[in-house]
């Protein structure tokens, strides 16, 4: 129970910074384009202070955000709130269902045999709170003047980190073929689930691919059939994303809710 009670309160910080609001001073963004549209509209900066699991790649995250300063494009910072939550929840549940005997063997770090189906799903819990973290170390949501984008910071060949203005984009989306970039004028909805505070997925509606695509994956139980469906891990800062949704005029259905 000692060992449940200090990763309850591990995870304190990250729950409850995930539900208070943006701060309003100010915003550290990654390009001077970013911070005058902020200013101009007013609209929602990023968190000011973040959690203990944001601080611990803060640094990185700095660097990230200086080398890809960009006059014209807006490149949103990783957030790692998303991976650590899943990491932890891994510990979590196998660390809670470890035998008690486990605990007073005199070793550093606990081990032993939490049974098939807690084991299975730390495992998955952990697997995917790593995937999670090297999509947010190596995908960037960028925002031109004309188009939302999913870029590459590391060359897809070679593995090695790309230098300023040369990151890469997907010629071919996984689920519907054609490039990872949307123009404005396309989209039509966009939203964060459960919400901009707790992201966990971000969705967006656009209508530049093909109808007969429209039904292809998460689209398939969309029964509007008025554009096509697209989902992603929220591995960038959510507030900034709002913001430049915001501040590019996007169409913004309250709560995801759409007409029929």
């Amino acid at each position: 129970m000692k060992l449940s009670s200090i990763l309850t309160l591990l995870v304190a910080p990250l729950g409850a910074s995930a539900f208070v609001g943006p701060s309003s001073t100010a915003p550290t963004v990654a390009s001077r384009t970013s911070t005058s549209l902020q200013t101009a509209s007013g609209l929602i900066p990023p968190r000011e202070n973040p959690n203990i699991f944001q601080t611990m790649g803060s640094i990185w995250d700095r660097e990230v955000a200086s080398a890809f300063a960009s006059e014209d494009d807006v490149v949103i910072k990783p957030d790692f709130t998303l991976p650590w939550l899943f990491i932890l929840s891994g510990a979590f549940i196998y660390f809670q269902n470890l035998d008690p005997s486990c605990f007073n063997a005199g070793q550093i770090i606990p081990t032993g045999d939490p049974g098939l189906w807690p084991g299975l799903f730390a495992f998955l819990h952990v697997w995917f709170g790593a995937f999670l973290a090297d999509r947010a170390m190596r995908l960037r949501v960028v925002f031109t003047d004309d188009r939302l984008m999913i870029k590459n910071l590391y060359d897809a060949k070679t593995g090695n980190r790309l230098g300023e203005n040369e990151m890469t984009i997907r010629e071919k989306n996984y689920v519907v073929g054609g490039r990872d970039g949307w123009e404005y004028k396309d989209i039509t909805n966009w939203e964060f689930f459960p919400s901009v505070h707790m992201p966990v997925l971000v969705y967006f509606k656009e209508t530049a691919t093909p109808k007969s695509k429209w039904n292809v994956g998460p689209g398939a139980y969309d029964k509007r059939n008025n554009g096509m469906v697209h989902f992603f891990p929220a591995f960038g800062n959510s507030f900034q994303i709002k913001r430049e949704f915001q501040a590019h005029n996007l169409p913004h259905v309250e709560n995801g809710l759409e007409p029929k």
